[in-house]
């Protein structure tokens, strides 16, 4: 298999022409001599990115004919703009995936940006269930979240969008469910955030642990900078265990804690890799089992786990499907409070 990793940044304009349709033949012939362009739905360093880029690596040897991958980048907000890519612009051949993080999933919900409809995409597999994290420097003078309460200094979060579940969603309901002193500082860019924070411009930021350990967060907690005070998903990471991190649940008042839970299956498929709508069944097949083929690759889990820390955990398309319609059917009085949240302006 070969790789060209570029680093390029598409413009969604210029690119109406570029996907032509794969001519017709047998799934398991199709993809010899073809390139496969994965779609990274983020800026290039955060935990969408790294993983991505490892995926391309592995997938090809494990698609009949061994394809070439292409990787490039679609900078905005919560994988917005690389899904509407996937959803609008690229051709249902086969030859285009799409990868993002958990704030799709909520975005779907809250932006006007959404050009696509969940339910109609190819859905090949998540292949990470991510724990969102609430970190912050250790010389601030408060450093617990019931000091946080009546802390004389106001911390500021940095964020990249409000509609971002690890660095907009998950730490405005942690502010609003434990009545912190905090600003949340929005736009910035993943590679910005920890440059802000090493400044003293930013106090805290979130993230998920895929981007925290595998990038300088985790070098600035070892050397005794940065802490972690929060765990959000389903259950706690085993690669927190040594840190005694508490998950948000057991620590918000009960009023709160269904906003939580909510948020949790999102957070669940946090690396999910998509398709466009249409993609013909046979085609679909070979990508979604060329998925679950990866999660169980060793060279691949191994890179996995030395460049972030994380274990692999698959999510197969058709149970992100299930889960995807349930969360589309949430009562409309749940939809507005995220909405709500999601579109506070924010503090200067």
């Amino acid at each position: 298999m070969k790789l060209h990793l570029r680093r390029t940044h598409i413009t969604i304009p210029l690119m109406l022409g570029l996907f032509g349709a794969g001519t017709p033949a047998h799934a398991d012939e199709f993809y010899k001599g073809k390139t496969v362009k994965l779609i990274v739905g983020s800026g290039e360093g955060g935990g969408v990115d790294i993983l991505g880029r490892s995926v391309a690596r592995h997938l090809g040897k494990h698609i009949p004919g061994s394809p070439t991958f292409i990787v490039s980048n679609i900078p905005q907000p919560s994988a917005i703009g690389g899904a509407n890519f996937v959803y609008n612009v690229a051709k249902p051949d086969g030859l285009t995936i799409g990868a993002a993080s958990a704030g799709l999933f909520s975005r779907t919900i809250t932006s006007p940006q959404v050009k696509f409809k969940l339910d109609r995409f190819t859905w090949l597999g998540n292949l990470y269930g991510a724990t969102v994290l609430f970190w912050m420097r250790t010389d601030f003078p408060c450093q617990t979240f019931e000091a946080l309460k009546t802390c004389p200094q106001r911390l500021k979060f940095g964020g990249t969008s409000r509609g971002s579940t690890g660095y907009g969603l998950a730490p405005a309901l942690i502010k609003e469910a434990l009545g912190l002193k905090m600003d949340m500082i929005i736009g910035y860019k993943n590679t910005d955030i920890v440059l802000a924070l090493e400044r003293g411009e930013i106090h805290a930021s979130g993230g998920d642990l895929i981007g925290f350990f595998g990038g300088r967060p985790f070098e600035l907690m070892k050397e005794g900078k940065v802490r972690i005070l929060a765990q959000v998903g389903s259950a706690k990471a085993p690669e927190l265990a040594p840190y005694n991190v508490p998950l948000t649940t057991d620590i918000t008042p009960a009023s709160h804690k269904p906003l939580f839970e909510l948020i949790n299956p999102w957070i669940d498929m946090a690396r999910p890799y998509f398709a466009p709508p249409g993609v013909p069944a046979e085609r679909a097949k070979v990508l979604q089992d060329a998925i679950a083929s990866l999660a169980k690759d060793a060279a691949f889990r191994a890179e996995v786990k030395k460049a972030a820390q994380i274990d692999i955990t698959l999510v197969p398309g058709d149970r992100m499907l299930k889960s995807i319609k349930a969360m589309l059917d949430l009562p409309q009085d749940v939809k507005d409070k995220i909405i709500g949240m999601v579109r506070k302006k924010k503090k200067k």
